[in-house]
């Protein structure tokens, strides 16, 4: 792979650790050629004059890849700051489970110089992006790497989502809301409303009912070469449409949202040679039992 040699580091978390590792990312780089940028809501946070202060859309610009400090959501973060270029995203795990972060903060240095001399390969990753329609008008566009869904947020009441995949209708879905994920983001919200883990290599998108009232409506995996379609019959403003958890927009009664696979892909670099197997392995401590019984 090429060598990267310009790197744009990104936290949105105060704290001793985030502020020492990127000085210690500044030393290192000091002595050879390679360019760090801060992001400037980091560079805020470090309060250090001597670090050069510069635009979001310079930052950017000077950056072939972007390295984010913290859990999955700082790393999410960059990618939607990146607007799901092609420039590509690593992370810094200095959160909790990480499934999206693939470096240990004591492996940063070595990363970096693995990045420098092009050891590194990178991971296309489907993005989903959701047309949200009011009145027969577009009101917003959202993109999100990991899911896209609708949630209740100020009445404890069922909303009801009516869904279409194609033309072929669905099902009502009488629940707390839906979560229309890609295989990368099965691992995260989805997961978590009892969805399955899906590759994330398959094309497909996940239906996930959140809370249903009927037990018998559960999560579906569905060809993504057909959008979804779905349609708010709740009225008032009831309902919360969502990408990633960063970009949110208020729904009303009769709001329609069709969602597809966007066109554009986001280079996740892996510098770790793990399958994702190993991953879940590992982040969801599966054959614990197993590895106990075999050191008995």
């Amino acid at each position: 792979m090429d060598p990267i040699l310009s790197v744009g580091i990104v936290a949105f978390k105060g704290s001793s650790l985030i502020h020492d590792l990127t000085r210690k990312i500044l030393s290192w780089a000091q002595d050879r050629p390679i360019e760090v940028h801060i992001h400037p809501g980091l560079h805020d946070m470090l309060d250090d004059p001597q670090i050069p202060r510069i635009t979001e859309d310079i930052f950017l610009q000077k950056s072939q890849a972007l390295l984010s400090l913290g859990g999955d959501g700082t790393f999410l973060s960059a990618v939607h700051l990146s607007g799901f270029s092609a420039k590509p995203v690593v992370g810094v795990n200095l959160g909790g489970l990480g499934f999206l972060t693939d470096v240990a903060p004591e492996e940063t240095i070595a990363s970096l110089e693995r990045m420098a001399k092009g050891e590194y390969r990178l991971v296309k990753r489907m993005v989903i992006e959701a047309e949200l329609y009011r009145e027969g008008r577009r009101e917003r566009l959202l993109r999100g790497l990991n899911d896209i869904f609708i949630n209740r947020h100020d009445k404890p009441k069922l909303v009801s989502i009516a869904a279409w995949h194609g033309d072929h209708y669905i099902t009502d879905f009488q629940a707390d809301g839906v979560i229309l994920a890609t295989p990368g983001g099965s691992t995260a919200y989805s997961l978590a409303a009892g969805g399955p883990i899906v590759e994330p290599d398959v094309d497909a998108f996940l239906l996930t009912p959140i809370c249903p009232h009927s037990l018998t409506e559960r999560p579906m995996i569905l060809p993504s070469d057909r959008p979804i379609r779905l349609l708010v019959r709740f009225g008032g403003p009831t309902g919360m449409l969502s990408a990633d958890g960063l970009e949110s927009e208020t729904l009303y009664g009769g709001d329609e949202i069709i969602i597809r696979r966007a066109t554009c892909r986001t280079n996740l670099m892996r510098l770790s040679s793990r399958t994702y197997f190993e991953l879940l392995r590992t982040k969801l401590d599966w054959s614990r039992g197993l590895k106990k019984q075999d050191n008995q």
